[in-house]
Order: structure tokens, then sequence, then C-alpha cells
């Protein structure tokens, strides 16, 4: 069975040490079998704050009313099986635009299932670099797992005594690469994407077994892939009135 797991980089600056982090803990997931991997950056992109006023579109349409670059990133969650995400401590958390792209993915798909969270399941684990030792890594990892619960993923952290809750790494000065020098840190990154891994074969496996014995709101991936459908339909339908 193959799994597919998404890096995302939520690093604005387009050289980063957030995806030299994100790198080596892919190469740990793909250590195992039939493991797809994919990176998405957050550099260049634009996600606006949710308005929260739009409810009902959302509850209509499945997707955000605001056209900017979540409907790509909203896609790309949706058909990962697992997500590791790769981020830089800003003002004790992570920058803005993950804030704000997680607050509109939560929204989105809890008013489609009219209040309901879709059980996601995702094996899910943060990296976090900072620039000084105790920069509020841990806090910023905290901030994840929590939203990994909020979203009914799975939180995943590298084996003990190495890693407690995510990959703290320290990153001593602003060039692009200074993260090479907490070995440690890499050596965590890398074992918690294999563990990553490890876990979405487990998950995958064992939903996949009851397939015809769990209910929709399981299967959220192909309840919005409906939606896709019914979007070409209507699209198909107003070409041939044209």
């Amino acid at each position: 069975m193959s799994i597919r797991i998404l890096g995302i980089n939520g690093s604005p600056r387009k050289v980063n040490n957030s995806s030299i982090m994100l790198e080596r803990a892919l190469n740990g997931a793909r250590q195992i079998e039939d493991v797809e991997t994919q990176i998405y950056n957050f550099s260049g992109k634009v996600f606006g704050g949710c308005k929260a006023s739009c409810t009902a579109y959302c509850m209509k349409n499945g997707k955000c009313s605001i056209n900017d670059d979540l409907n790509d990133l909203f896609e790309k969650y949706m058909e990962a099986d697992g997500i590791i995400w790769s981020v830089p401590v800003y003002h004790v958390g992570p920058p803005a635009q993950v804030k704000a792209a997680l607050d509109r993915i939560g929204n989105v798909t809890f008013s489609y299932l009219k209040g309901k969270s879709p059980r996601f399941n995702k094996p899910s684990a943060a990296l976090v670099q900072g620039s000084t030792r105790w920069g509020g890594q841990e806090l910023t990892i905290q901030f994840f797992v929590e939203s990994f619960l909020l979203m009914n993923c799975i939180p995943v952290t590298g084996d003990m005594p190495k890693s407690y809750f995510g990959v703290a790494g320290y990153a001593p000065t602003w060039e692009n690469d200074s993260i090479l020098e907490d070995t440690e840190a890499l050596n965590v990154a890398e074992n918690t994407g294999l563990r990553v891994a490890e876990m979405t074969k487990i998950v995958r496996t064992g939903i996949n077994q009851l397939v015809n014995e769990l209910p929709d709101i399981y299967f959220p991936k192909h309840i919005f892939e409906e939606r896709k459908k019914k979007d070409t339909e209507i699209s198909m339908n107003w070409q041939k009135e044209d």
C-alpha cells in the first residue's frame, strides 16, 4: 500500500533552515517502503486571515471564499495521508501565514460537514527551529500538537529520550544553513520522519480494513472529492449552455 507524506515548509523566506530540517525528515520517511513525499513551501505565497463571516459560503461550497493560495494547500492537505510541518519560531509561535492557513482549513472543513470535525487521523509531526537555544521552540511545537488534536490528527514524535513532543532545532545565526550546526536536531528530524511514515502505514492499513464499518466522516477526502465533481458538473453545464 502506497502512502503520501506531505512536508509543509512554513517559512516565508525563500532559502531557509526549515527546508533543511524538513528534507531530513522526508529522507527518514522514504526509508519506509511505498512512501511518496511532496513539499509545499509557504515562501512567495499569500494567506489572508480568516474573516469568520463567510461560514455559509464554506458550508455550501466546501472551500474558502478568500481566493488566495489556501486553495492549493487545501487540496494537498486533503490528499496527504501524513503531514510533517517545519517552521521557524516567530512571536512565540509559527509565522502568521501558518496560523491563518490552519484557521481557515479548520473553518472550511467544520462548516462543510455541518458542525462536525472530520476524523482525518493523519499522523503529524512538528519540526521547529529558532535562533536561540531556548527561543520558543517547545511552545511552538505545543501549538502544533494542540492543532493536530483539534483536527483529529495523531501527534507523532521521534524516539525517546531525544524527542518528547517534536523536534526543537537551534540555528544560531540568520544564515540560511546555520541549522547544519545542530546535527542532533537533524538526526532527530530524520528519525521523526521515519516514525511518521511508520504510523501512517499502520493507520491507513487499519482504516482500509474497516472501510465498510466506519462512518463517512472517517473519509473526508472522499467527501470533498464529491464536492469537486459537483463543481466540474456545474462548469460543464455552463459550457454547454454557452
